[in-house]
C-alpha cells in the first residue's frame, strides 16, 4: 500500500511522530546529562570529604609525633637527672664505706647486684608511657629519699669518728713498757698502801710523749707534785694528763691531734726516776686508762 506524502493527514502523522522522537531523544539526553552531572558532583563531594579527613588524620600524626617527642625529650630529661643522682649515692657510699671501715671489697658500689629468682609467671600487663612514667618518677623519689638518709648517716658516722678521735685511744708514748697500774700499790717513797690514779710507763730518757686523743691543751707547766705537766681536753667529758715530763713541746690553748708529740719524758716532780704518769678523767672523775689503751 502506497501513501502519498501530498495527503495532509500523513504529513501531520510523519511531523508529529519525528515531534515526539525529538521529544523523546531530548528527554533521554536530559536525564542522561542529569544523572551524569548529579554522579559527578556526589564523587566530587566524596572526594572533597575524602581529603579533609586525611588533612584530619596528617594533622592528627603530626601532633602525636610531637606529644611523643615532647615525652622523649621529657623521658630525657629525667633519666639524666637520674644518673646525676646516681653519681652523687655511688660517691656518698663510697665516701661510706671509707668512714665507716667497710671492706671495699665486701661492698662495692660499682658492681652491678645479683637479683634473680625461680620461672616467674608473666603478668601478661603490656607496658605503657603512662607506667614508664611512673616507675621513673618512684625511681627519682627513692633515689632522693635514700640520698637524704644517707646524709644523715653519713652525718652521724663523721660525728661518731670524731668523737672516737676525741676519745683517749693511744698509748702516750711510741716506746716504753708498763711499769705500774692503776688501782692499789705500795708507795715507792713510804712503803704503805696507796691508790695509784694513773698508769707509769718507763722509758728512754727524753723520748717522746704523745697525745692519746685530738684536744685542746689547757695545762702546760709546772704543777706540784706532777712536776712539769700537759692537761689536754677533749671535748666530750675526758680530759688526760701527761705529768713529770723533762720539756714540754706545746702551749696552753694549743689544739692538738692524736699521735702528735708533747712532751719529752723525764723525772720532775715526785718521781723516782724517769716516767711518764698518765691518767684519764672523765667528767672529772680519774678513771682506770687501761681500757681505753687496750681499745
Amino acid at each position: 500500500m502506497q501513501y502519498p506524502l501530498s495527503d495532509h493527514k500523513i504529513k501531520i502523522k510523519l511531523i508529529s511522530v519525528a515531534a515526539l522522537f525529538s521529544l523523546v531523544v531530548f528527554a533521554t539526553g536530559a536525564l542522561m546529562g542529569s544523572v551524569f552531572f548529579s554522579h559527578s558532583e556526589s564523587n566530587e563531594a566524596q572526594v572533597a570529604e575524602l581529603q579533609a579527613l586525611v588533612d584530619l588524620r596528617q594533622q592528627e600524626l603530626i601532633q602525636h609525633k610531637k606529644s611523643v617527642q615532647n615525652d622523649i625529650d621529657s623521658m630525657t630529661l629525667q633519666i639524666g637527672k637520674l644518673m646525676a643522682q646516681s653519681t652523687r649515692l655511688n660517691a656518698l657510699g663510697n665516701r661510706l664505706t671509707v668512714v665507716a671501715e667497710i671492706n671495699p671489697n665486701e661492698f662495692n658500689l660499682s658492681d652491678e647486684p645479683g637479683i634473680g629468682g625461680a620461672d616467674l609467671e608473666l603478668t601478661g600487663e603490656s607496658n605503657t608511657a603512662q607506667s614508664l612514667y611512673e616507675n621513673l618518677f618512684n625511681l627519682e623519689d627513692n633515689f632522693s629519699k635514700q640520698q637524704e638518709n644517707l646524709d644523715i648517716l653519713s652525718q652521724l658516722l663523721s660525728e661518731q669518728t670524731v668523737d672516737q678521735n676525741a676519745t683517749p685511744h693511744l698509748l702516750p708514748l711510741n716506746k716504753g713498757w708498763v711499769s705500774s697500774y692503776y688501782g692499789k700499790r705500795i708507795d715507792p717513797f713510804t712503803g704503805q698502801q696507796a691508790s695509784h690514779a694513773g698508769m707509769d710507763y718507763s722509758g728512754g730518757y727524753k723520748s717522746d710523749i704523745i697525745a692519746a686523743a685530738d684536744g685542746v691543751v689547757v695545762w702546760a707547766g709546772q704543777r706540784g707534785s706532777y712536776g712539769r705537766m700537759i692537761e689536754i681536753d677533749h671535748g666530750n667529758g675526758f680530759m688526760t694528763r701527761y705529768a713529770h715530763a723533762e720539756s714540754i713541746n706545746v702551749e696552753l690553748g694549743q689544739k692538738v691531734t692524736a699521735g702528735d708529740p708533747i712532751a719529752t719524758m723525764g723525772k720532775s716532780g715526785r718521781a723516782t726516776s724517769e716516767h711518764l704518769h698518765f691518767e684519764i678523767l672523765k667528767n672529772g672523775h680519774k678513771v682506770n686508762p687501761l681500757p681505753f689503751i687496750n681499745s
